[in-house]
């Protein structure tokens, strides 16, 4: 019996006891093009999540929240055609006043960095992406909170043979990974150790290299983070990831710095800077490669309506420079979103190049 066999009786109790229930959804319309080696290409497409919740208020105190959503995506490339259809969300949420259990398709994202995430463990989120699109992961997660404000959160999760955040290998579907979080506010801010546990397994028949013998690996992380807000804002993720198994070890080390601050400039001006640095290595204090990533952000709103921000992205080690700019129109309902860019021609992290130098995207979003 696996989980969504679990979840999926209880959801229907839920239904039939629902107290309220809200529909809504966002529809996204986009066009692309880009111009590498001289030659001009595009695209086309459209993307929906519509998104069900249903809340029943047992008391003053207790809750149980149901939510439902899917993912639909179409899109025509330089003539090549592709569509996706999954669920986005699907979970199930009982709250109290200190502390909340979610079973399902859920959202698990935490640490301050925004741009260049060391913590960016069960999900991909590219910063250059105004429907901040977050795919969710399969299980139960349970979070109490202290009086004080102190947070310990406790997680299991089920395989779906994908890989998830910096992941390169899919854990294995039969066993769970398991992990937790402990967040304590400390003089201006907060700081918070972080730590998960997976098995990898490699089977021969999957989609590794067939020279690649059936054998397990056993992949554990820790980190620890912290933000404080001192007339500027400051913070700091950093992972230490050791991947074992047959007499092999693999370490990867991943730290990022960020602050940002407002200036009292015009509407004001808010600027956000991150450095990211990656090793590497097969001893623990080695670095047998090296990393080094700095990324800008700085965002204006003009009026009422109108926000422009501007991003920029540096590789020291492969000298790639991305160059983003962005300007959208919110209005109740819609949204239109012009970006420029000029990318490399190979993929930068996570934030998707499209097909490198340079070019736009134009987006019509629509919420209901």
């Amino acid at each position: 019996m696996n989980l969504r066999s679990i979840i999926i009786p209880i959801i229907f109790v839920s239904l039939l006891n629902a107290a309220e229930q809200d529909f809504r959804g966002q529809l996204s319309l986009f066009g692309n093009a880009w111009k590498p080696n001289s030659i001009w290409y595009g695209g086309a497409g459209l993307q929906y999540i519509p998104n069900l919740q249903i809340t029943n208020a047992l008391s003053n105190a207790r809750s149980i929240d149901f939510e439902a959503s899917v993912y639909l995506y179409i899109n025509n490339t330089r003539g090549e055609y592709s569509d996706d259809f999954k669920p986005y969300r699907l979970n199930l949420r009982y709250a109290t006043q200190q502390s909340e259990v979610q079973a399902g398709l859920q959202q698990i994202n935490f640490g301050p960095a925004q741009l260049l995430r060391s913590l960016m463990w069960f999900d991909r989120k590219d910063p250059t992406d105004p429907l901040n699109f977050s795919e969710g992961v399969w299980g139960l997660r349970y979070k109490y909170i202290f009086l004080n404000n102190a947070n310990i959160w406790v997680w299991g999760l089920l395989s779906e043979k994908e890989t998830k955040g910096y992941e390169t290998m899919w854990s294995d579907k039969i066993r769970p990974e398991v992990g937790g979080r402990f967040q304590v506010p400390v003089p201006a801010g907060e700081i918070a150790v972080t730590a998960h546990h997976r098995e990898i397994f490699i089977n021969r028949s999957d989609s590794y290299p067939t020279d690649v013998p059936d054998r397990t690996y056993y992949d554990n992380r820790i980190a620890l983070d912290g933000r404080w807000d001192i007339i500027v804002g400051a913070w700091f993720e950093t992972v230490v990831q050791n991947i074992h198994g047959f007499g092999s070890d693999y370490f990867v080390k991943m730290s990022t710095l960020g602050m940002d601050y407002t200036f009292g400039i015009g509407n004001g001006l808010y600027v956000l800077a991150e450095h990211m640095v990656n090793q590497t290595a097969t001893e623990l204090f080695a670095s047998d490669q090296e990393y080094q990533l700095s990324a800008v952000m700085a965002n204006y709103p003009v009026g009422m309506f109108d926000t422009i921000s501007l991003m920029a992205f540096y590789s020291w080690k492969t000298d790639d420079f991305i160059q983003y700019i962005n300007w959208q129109r919110t209005y109740d309902k819609i949204a239109v979103n012009l970006a420029l860019f000029h990318f490399p021609d190979t993929q930068f992290s996570i934030i998707n190049t499209i097909g490198g130098d340079i070019g736009l995207r134009l987006m019509l979003i629509y919420n209901h």
